[in-house]
């Protein structure tokens, strides 16, 4: 992945990060023809700490944007039914085809961001890792009209665009930076372990619940 100076002052859209809601927008913008800039602070093929299950829309998407193949190739199992278990009475729901999808898919982030990044650069998207927003560039109106980037040798690059956009996710610096309402917000105690394992039967997806989980 290009690492390289940004190449141009003026862009039709900067995306600020590189992940999958930043890579697909990136790709689809760059497929309809837009000059297009995503930066990324991390590296190039990164974990991050996800979900990894896709619903069938999600699975659906991917194949639409050509982009499922690549997903498969890289040894992602596919995943033919799943279990939802009540307080020890599991119901099995086998997936059907439908949408020109068999199955569904939990790629790890280190498969699923990277084809899509891929797949944006494919479509003519300039990518660049290593490299921060450190402020916006605002009118008068405070309307944005680019963003000044820090580059790896902490170098600051004001670029212009016609529209930028915040895919920098929990904590965003763009979100930050333009003062964005918070619309919904609440707290919950929460945790999360992941795993991965060799030689374990596949039973699909299975999803637990329990009567007073969720308070």
């Amino acid at each position: 992945m290009q690492t390289s100076s940004i190449s141009r002052k003026h862009y039709d859209a900067i995306i600020i990060g590189a992940r999958c809601a930043g890579a697909a927008t990136a790709m689809l913008l760059a497929r309809s023809g837009m000059r297009v800039l995503m930066v990324d602070r991390d590296a190039y093929g990164t974990d991050t700490l996800s979900t990894h299950a896709l619903m069938r829309t999600g699975v659906a998407m991917l194949h639409r944007w050509g982009v499922l193949a690549e997903v498969i190739k890289a040894g992602t199992p596919p995943v033919r039914n799943m279990t939802f278990a009540y307080e020890g009475e599991k119901v099995v729901v086998d997936v059907k085809p439908n949408r020109g999808i068999d199955a569904l898919y939990a790629p790890r982030r280190t498969v699923l961001d990277p084809v899509l990044v891929d797949a944006a650069a494919e479509a003519g998207a300039e990518i660049r890792y290593g490299v921060s927003l450190a402020d916006l560039l605002t009118d008068v109106t405070g309307r944005v009209f680019g963003a000044v980037l820090r580059d790896p040798d902490g170098q600051l690059n004001s670029v212009r665009a016609d529209l930028v956009i915040g895919a920098d996710g929990r904590q965003s610096t763009v979100a930050r930076l333009v003062d964005a309402p918070c619309y919904v917000q609440s707290r919950h105690k929460s945790s999360a372990v992941f795993g991965y394992f060799t030689g374990v039967k596949d039973e699909g997806y299975c999803w637990h619940y329990r009567q007073g989980a969720n308070i």
